[in-house]
């Protein structure tokens, strides 16, 4: 599985006045830094799908991504200064889907996540199922 994310400053823009934290900024290149949430939506609507941090353009620590209902759908946890991350997958009634690594690559167009090694599969209802290998987001096997 590939994955490319991006957000537009001009829909990814927040600003809360009682939040002591600035979120959705650049540093002086140009690169996102601090705080980003993204939405989906506007007003009533307006549904957070994505949050978590950048330093200098580089996604570090704990992003969680959203269902549109609000539950949570993948929970990424970057390791800091190397490429890898682990990466959990939700139904959308909460139990574990997947777990694995992944891999960021800039290709020059952006940023590229690849899933890669041995990812453990669950059913719906959490229970272990099998084990499937990734090389570069291509499933080469299943255990």
């Amino acid at each position: 599985m590939c994955m490319l994310f991006s957000a537009s400053p001009a829909t990814a823009s927040v600003e809360w006045p009682w939040w002591p934290f600035k979120i959705n900024r650049f540093d002086k290149e140009g690169r996102y830094h601090g705080r980003w949430k993204v939405y989906l939506g506007e007003g009533k609507d307006k549904k957070l799908i994505r949050n978590g941090r950048f330093r200098h353009g580089r996604e570090v620590g704990t992003w969680r991504y959203y269902y549109a209902d609000g539950g949570l759908y993948i929970l990424e946890k970057h390791k800091r200064r190397e490429n890898t991350f682990t990466m959990k997958r939700y139904y959308p009634n909460g139990n574990l889907m997947k777990e694995g690594m992944a891999i960021m690559i800039n290709n020059g167009k952006g940023v590229v996540h690849f899933w890669y090694g041995e990812w453990k599969v669950y059913d719906e209802q959490g229970n272990y199922t099998h084990t499937e290998v990734y090389n570069k987001g291509n499933l080469v096997a299943k255990k």
